[in-house]
């Protein structure tokens, strides 16, 4: 969920001599005189986008939750996304710190600025916006061109799931939170994974990025496939022991309540698209025509 002020939309990026400047997703202008060195990022999505675009070894630390690609495991961390540790940071001496709008937050941000550090903060909120971001910090890192490849393939990924239609679409839940239920709303790019995938999203007409609902608004909607982010732990017992109505459920009768990789599914970095695909399996392997 979105902690961090949003500003305007994609970044834009102005190279003058040895300097440029770049307009970060919060609208504010990050002057660098050279390509950043020693980069700290306090976001796994954006670490992973550094190594997806070739700046791996510029990244001098990252966060606990910073687990993708296995090089990162190696780096110094500087705490974890809602109270990375200031002073350790600083000892870094990083030229650039990264932080993103889903995960960090205003105080972390104010207490960055404040000791004078620079600062670009990333707000990707779409499948295309993904891209963009990695375009952007390919630019900001020197890696202009291994970046376009990269989006270029992520790109012919979509295309390809897009060519893929199914005939009739099934309605998916997809929830982020079993206590309380959360889903996916439509303004979310998780929105965008599940029609990607070719899903219906059952959530897509309630207010709301995340909104919240009770057990009998779910049965009400009798989502074909129920969607849920591993890291919540769920399985269709669970979901019986505490709902038992839920067997009326379309996804529950089937079996169609599938768990789904977190950190490639939440995250708005390089992974999102195969996070698609994989749904796509799901919705195949459940009978789904195409």
């Amino acid at each position: 969920m979105t902690v961090l002020v949003v500003g305007c939309d994609r970044p834009s990026h102005e190279h003058a001599g040895g300097d440029f400047t770049v307009t970060d997703d919060l609208g504010r202008t990050v002057r660098l005189d050279s390509v950043p060195q020693r980069i700290v990022s306090l976001a796994p999505s954006l670490t992973e986008a550094l190594f997806a675009v070739g700046a791996g070894e510029q990244v001098v630390g990252v966060t606990r939750s910073c687990n993708f690609p296995e090089d990162v495991r190696t780096l110094p961390v500087v705490g974890d996304i809602l109270h990375p540790d200031i002073e350790r940071v600083l000892e870094l001496r990083p030229d650039l710190v990264l932080l993103s709008v889903e995960g960090n937050t205003q105080k972390s941000f104010a207490a960055l600025e404040r000791v004078g550090l620079r600062l670009f903060v990333s707000n990707p909120r779409s499948l295309e916006g993904v891209c963009t971001s990695l375009l952007d910090l390919g630019r900001i890192t020197g890696h202009t061109d291994r970046a376009h490849v990269f989006v270029d393939s992520l790109r012919r990924m979509r295309e390809a799931l897009r060519a893929q239609a199914f005939i009739h679409q099934s309605g998916v839940l997809l929830l982020i939170s079993s206590q309380p239920l959360m889903a996916a709303g439509e303004s979310t790019f998780l929105n965008e994974i599940i029609a990607l995938a070719g899903g219906r999203n059952c959530a897509a007409g309630i207010p709301g990025h995340y909104p919240t609902l009770n057990r009998e608004t779910v049965l009400e909607m009798n989502p074909d496939m129920l969607v849920f982010p591993d890291d919540l732990h769920v399985r269709r017992e669970t979901l019986l022991e505490r709902y038992p109505e839920w067997i009326h459920v379309r996804a529950v009768q089937a079996g169609c309540v599938h768990a789904l990789d977190a950190d490639i599914l939440l995250r708005p970095g390089p992974r999102v698209f195969l996070a698609a695909q994989q749904l796509r399996e799901l919705l195949r392997a459940a009978g789904q025509d195409s």
